[in-house]
């Protein structure tokens, strides 16, 4: 009868569980690290070490965080994570972004009536609701795994970062850039508010193009004939004040054979002009420059008692319309600076949302929304013969990026930041003190500045801060430092609200109280909040300008990542940040845009209720973030198959180590095969840290997958198993390999320490015979330098080829029915004189994973890397114990199983 042998192998159990429970393991390990204080200590101990931030863009607090949302914080959690166990001391304080239509929005959906109570009642609501939402999303970043503390954060409502915000507008106002003027801005009707660039977002429309006949009077050269423009926006034909052309292009005077009337068009328009409005047979009566046709009077296309007449334009182009530019210069930049230039004000007859006001002076368009107004203006025109062609295009156009609906351009009075003085300044600190990833966004960055306008800093709304501005009886704007730094310290006492309770004269000083000024009841835009949120960071949390990383998507280039530079150099000259680093956009599995209305969403908090928040961050850091990426179940369920198999190599080290002491079992000398390891382990972990410090995290991935298939799951840790299971405990050799898997442990925990952030806890937590602390997340890197050198690694790497050589022959057999094992297999050797020394590799058959080697004298070609392999089954018994297979036997076991037995 057969022994059994089993209970004498030293199969070690560990209680780290093969099955993952994440989503149940996952809030337990956060609860202890908040009871614990796991950031706060650690932050403690990096005290004296080099400071390293990265600032924390603010999210708006609406609603529930979304993927997107998810995949930024993961990112930030893995640099801070990185940093604080590599040598530096590295705070994260998480901010939000909390003013603004959206939130005012959210009140009025409820029911209040926003005009119906005191200001100061309203923005209490605001209040609230938006520290609701703060906590709601805390707790979504808490579940996801964000290394911070939750009580020290940053919010753009608090007075302390209103004070840092006012203190920035005033040193705007001390240095003359804060201004007051008539200019077209971008104005939201679903809004009802001014917006800067950065709210902007394009979206394809259907509009309807008028070609539109403007007659010319009071000149005898030009007998029946009418300029023609063309334009897109037919509501703004009313407030038509001028006709440009270019000073350079060639126009014509012409004549089609089916219209009565003459017509003046652009030259190297007139085919197309002539295609689009249905013209035949058309003649060219005359030829004209475009200096020759300035200051020629036309009859207003929609008032009869009005006239206007041509001037040159700067903007004027022969690549669209007709060459003739209508001017409305309420309703366009290049208008406003044209109609100025001339000494005409600007006309812009629509109110704040977007309807006709009385200025039209036209009964048939008050109250009319604009864009309801082009068919009636269209009708009109039509019916007066001036109306030569009507046709509907699709084209980009600017929409309001919170509500979704068209903006347009209109002459408003509004506060302005100016920029033209300092754009060279703002450059300089780019171009001497920033690094981007990618390194081509720095020119992205520094063209967007360049070419931005003067900044529109207020807005009609009601939640946000208050611009410190007075206007006097004839209501002209007073400004001044003194005013701004006087009021500043009445709302540093009172609180923003203050503002919209208390009469003008209560934030004035003593020389101008009494003289009948009132406030301006504009706030500043939401990105003035958040652009100065640098200087709130470094005035309230005693942190250092400029900030070592802003971490953003790439939509933050117009947004956050000009603010912030633009308010900080403003301030005192110093950029805002030393690196800017952006990410791509999430996209689902097929790479399209994420939408409620398709159904594509993907919610980070349900994949951590279900796969873990490890799975989601794991994601996180395979993709190439500086580019889109894709998530779905699919890609999750690739990501989750990864999870198990780094889970499976720590379970495999940690059941092997059950009865390992480092204090006692740990060796100082290894075999080479054990040093070559080591070496390995160093090699993976130096170039695991460069991507790291560089920010390549899906290259960090892939390194990790790397080193767990090829150094350890299929070479180190399978040949290994003969003798960790098979030799006797105590025994040297054991101890070594022990002493190998106990090092590589740490390398894996290290490199996944700021990703699989509860994984490596609960691994940690199972480490058997040590002095621990509360937490992995307390330790710094392991120092782990084995590095051998060149002469030994390549002697080792051929090994490795002669391994590549060994399983391919051993595959080849296996197919041929000649070995079912490796273990069975005899193998033959004819090897590469220069690779003679693989003779002398201690225990070569154990590392093959072989029953036994013959050196053959080489007689054949060698084709292989190292060796020509050939196989042969081993004739004899098998160990019942080990499976390896001898001459002979003690009774049923090999010699060596029956030394450890005995």
């Amino acid at each position: 009868m057969e022994k059994n042998y089993k209970d004498t192998l030293l199969i070690n159990q560990t209680s780290f569980d093969m099955k993952a429970d994440l989503k149940t393991k996952e809030p337990n390990i956060q609860n202890e690290w908040s009871q614990k204080d796991i950031y706060k200590k650690k932050l403690k101990a990096n005290q004296n070490k080099p400071s390293f931030v990265l600032h924390d863009g603010p999210p708006y607090a609406n609603g529930n965080i979304h993927v997107g949302h998810a995949l930024n914080k993961i990112l930030k959690d893995f640099i801070v994570r990185w940093k604080n166990q590599s040598g530096y001391n590295s705070p994260y304080i998480m901010g939000w972004d909390t003013h603004g239509l959206p939130i005012e929005t959210a009140i009025t959906k409820t029911g209040v009536d926003r005009k119906a109570m005191s200001p100061v009642e309203f923005r209490n609501l605001c209040k609230e609701y938006a520290l609701q939402q703060v906590a709601n999303q805390a707790e979504q970043f808490k579940r996801l795994g964000i290394f911070t503390d939750y009580d020290c954060k940053y919010i753009t409502l608090t007075d302390d970062f209103e004070l840092s915000e006012l203190k920035l507008f005033a040193k705007m106002v001390e240095k003359n850039l804060v201004y007051r003027d008539l200019k077209p801005i971008y104005w939201s009707p679903s809004s009802e508010s001014a917006l800067a660039e950065a709210e902007i977002e394009y979206a394809e429309v259907k509009s309807p193009t008028i070609f539109v006949a403007c007659e010319i009077i009071e000149n005898k050269e030009f007998e029946n004939a009418y300029f023609v423009i063309w334009t897109t926006t037919p509501w703004t034909i009313p407030s038509n004040q001028l006709i440009a052309l270019g000073e350079d292009l060639e126009y014509v005077l012409v004549k089609p054979e089916n219209d009565e009337r003459q017509f003046v068009i652009a030259k190297d328009l007139l085919e197309s002009v002539s295609e689009q409005i249905g013209w035949e047979n058309v003649k060219v009566v005359k030829t004209f420059k475009g200096n020759d046709l300035t200051n020629i009077n036309y009859q207003h296309p929609w008032y009869e008692d009005k006239k206007g007449f041509t001037v040159i334009g700067h903007h004027v182009t022969a690549e669209a319309g007709t060459g003739l530019v209508h001017i409305a210069g309420g309703f366009g930049e290049d208008d406003f600076e044209i109609v100025t230039k001339n000494n005409i004000k600007a006309f812009a007859p629509i109110d704040d949302q977007g309807k006709f006001d009385v200025t039209v002076k036209d009964s048939r368009l008050e109250g009319i929304f604009y864009e309801d107004a082009n068919k009636i203006i269209g009708t009109i025109l039509q019916e007066k013969g001036l109306l030569l062609k009507l046709k509907f295009v699709k084209h980009s156009y600017p929409h309001d990026w919170r509500t979704k609906k068209p903006v347009i351009y209109r002459a408003t009075h509004q506060w302005f930041v100016g920029l033209s003085d300092v754009k060279e300044e703002i450059d300089n600190a780019i171009v001497n003190n920033v690094q981007t990833n990618p390194e081509w966004s720095k020119e992205r960055l520094r063209n967007i500045i360049k070419d931005r306008n003067d900044w529109t800093i207020s807005r009609q709304r009601l939640w946000g801060v208050p611009i410190i501005a007075f206007f006097d009886k004839e209501k002209q704007p007073q400004i001044t430092k003194e005013i701004v730094d006087y009021a500043i310290e009445v709302i540093a006492k009172k609180g923003t609200n203050a503002w919209f309770e208390l009469p003008a004269d209560d934030f004035l000083p003593d020389q101008f109280k009494n003289l009948g000024w009132t406030k301006e009841t504009d706030i500043l835009d939401v990105w003035f909040d958040s652009g100065s949120s640098n200087l709130a960071i470094e005035q309230n949390f005693n942190l250092q300008r400029p900030f070592d990383v802003y971490l953003e998507g790439n939509d933050q280039y117009r947004g956050w990542f000009n603010s912030s530079m633009i308010n900080s150099v403003i301030y005192d000259g110093k950029p805002a940040y030393k690196q800017l680093i952006t990410h791509g956009m999430t996209n689902d599995e097929k790479g399209k845009k994420m939408s409620k209305s398709i159904g594509n969403t993907i919610d980070p908090l349900e994949i951590a209720n279900d796969l873990g928040a490890d799975i989601l961050r794991l994601w996180v850091f395979s993709t190439d973030f500086t580019d889109d990426q894709r998530i779905g179940k699919e890609i999750l369920k690739q990501v989750a198959e990864s999870y198990r198999k780094l889970r499976n190599t720590i379970r495999f080290i940690l059941s092997n180590l059950v009865d390992f002491d480092p204090k006692k079992d740990y060796q100082s000398t290894l075999e080479e095969v054990d040093m070559f390891a080591l070496n390995n382990l160093t090699v993976a972990k130096t170039k695991f840290s460069k991507a790291m410090e560089s920010y390549s995290f899906n290259s960090a991935y892939k390194l990790i997958n790397n080193y767990v298939a090829n150094d350890l799951s299929s070479f180190y840790l399978d040949f290994i198993k003969d003798i960790i299971y098979v030799e006797a405990k105590d025994s040297k050799r054991r101890r070594q390999v022990q002493t190998v898997m106990y090092e590589q442990l740490w390398v894996l925990l290290d490199m996944l320490k700021p990703v699989l952030i509860h994984t490596v806890e609960e691994a940690y937590s199972h480490i058997q015979n040590m002095e621990k602390e509360e937490s992995i997340h307390l330790l710094d890197l392991r120092e782990q330098n084995f590095l051998q050198d060149e002469e030994f690694i390549a002697k080792w790497n051929k090994v490795l080829d002669l391994r590549d050589d060994v399983n391919e022959a051993l595959e080849k057999a296996r197919n041929e029915k000649i070995i079912k094992k490796g273990f069975e297999a005899v193998i033959n050797l004819e090897v590469k004189k220069e690779f003679e020394f693989i003779k002398d590799i201690k225990d070569l058959n154990q590392i093959l994973i072989v029953n036994s080697i013959n050196f053959l004298e080489v007689k054949n070609e060698i084709n292989s890397k190292v060796a020509n392999v050939s196989v042969e089954l081993k004739q004899g018994l098998k160990c019942q114990r080990c499976w390896a297979i001898f001459d002979e036997l003690n009774d049923d076991i090999c010699q060596r199983c029956f030394d450890v037995i005995n």
